[in-house]
């Protein structure tokens, strides 16, 4: 079993290959984008098992149409969180069209909520394999939707294989990880965390950002899933250092201005060459403003389920160019910044 973390620029897209030409897909990238669709094509995906959209964003829904556009009459399973974006969203409004005219069921949908324990969206016992969902409750959605907000009412999803165990944490908040710390009664481990909203603001202090890495979350890599060219900020100084301080290991999917003075001089990325799909650019790529876009730092990272372990393609590769870049003159990488 694979997992791979796709380079999309700033949106979030996950997928698990799962053999026989079957994947899960969770999240997809925006509505422009079809680095997601391109992949299961070459990847020779017939069936998609999951199609699970985490809220409601257009850099996580947005491209989930061009999936129900190519695998219609093949996807198994679409799971969601009905947010208040969801009825007006493209993708409501595809699955509403296939809904009448009898393509898909509709005990093929499955809202993604929980209550008193998690929600098993999918498993394979021959490989001790599950992925379930450990938020949002019912009442934190109808919250969410109240305030008009769907960060908070993300789907948060955790893939445990054998005794190793991946997280997805969409753009969930603190909010929600205090309700599934509660929930669990102990941190939970993980060896590969998808960090929330792309290492942006999730947390409202300092301290809930150190609860959240001390108390409810034990993990060993995190994955920013990030855009060369974002003006929001991501990802956030503070929420790299605070990473880092615990002994964590970032992996970008792109680098960004805060981690280098000459974007252009990377280019093609961090880590060379580009050997996985994505969005980044082998050649010059620049905003109408002149700003570079689109270079990659780990670019799309590939996660190998083997027997008990849980191995990064080209992990030291990667530390290793990380390290090079940070003792350069036009270098000072979030992730090697003391705190």
């Amino acid at each position: 079993m694979e997992v791979f973390f796709l380079d999309v620029s700033q949106g979030t897209c996950q997928v698990i290959l799962l053999g026989a030409r079957r994947a899960i897909v969770i999240d997809c990238g925006t509505s422009k984008d079809r680095t997601v669709l391109h992949f299961l094509r070459r990847m020779g995906i017939e069936q998609v098992a999951c199609l699970v959209v985490s809220h409601s964003h257009d850099d996580h829904s947005g491209a989930a149409v061009a999936i129900l556009g190519e695998y219609q009459d093949r996807i198994d399973r679409i799971c969601f969180v009905q947010d208040n974006q969801f009825l007006q969203s493209a993708f409501w409004l595809r699955i509403s069209d296939l809904l009448k005219a009898e393509i898909l069921k509709r005990n093929q949908l499955v809202r993604l909520e929980v209550a008193d324990r998690p929600q098993l969206v999918w498993e394979d016992p021959s490989h001790r394999a599950q992925l379930r969902t450990f938020s949002p409750l019912a009442a934190e959605n109808l919250l969410a939707q109240e305030a008009g907000k769907q960060n908070p009412t993300s789907a948060v999803l955790f893939l445990d294989v054998n005794a190793r165990r991946v997280m997805f944490a969409a753009d969930s908040e603190v909010s929600q990880w205090k309700e599934i710390r509660h929930s669990a009664g102990q941190r939970l481990p993980c060896d590969i965390h998808a960090v929330p909203h792309h290492g942006g603001a999730i947390a409202s202090t300092e301290e809930e950002l150190g609860w959240l890495l001390d108390k409810a979350i034990a993990a060993k890599v995190a994955i920013v899933s990030v855009g060369t060219s974002n003006t929001h900020g991501h990802p956030r100084a503070e929420v790299i250092q605070a990473i880092t301080a615990r002994g964590i290991t970032v992996m970008c999917t792109q680098i960004t201005r805060q981690c280098s003075d000459d974007l252009e001089a990377l280019r093609p990325g961090v880590l060379q060459p580009i050997t996985i799909l994505g969005r980044s650019s082998q050649t010059r790529d620049v905003t109408r403003s002149g700003n570079s876009r689109n270079v990659a730092c780990a670019g799309s990272v590939r996660a190998v389920f083997t027997n008990d372990n849980l191995v990064i393609d080209r992990f030291d590769h990667h530390q290793h160019a990380v390290d090079d870049l940070a003792n350069s003159a036009s270098g000072h990488p979030l992730c090697r910044a003391r705190s």
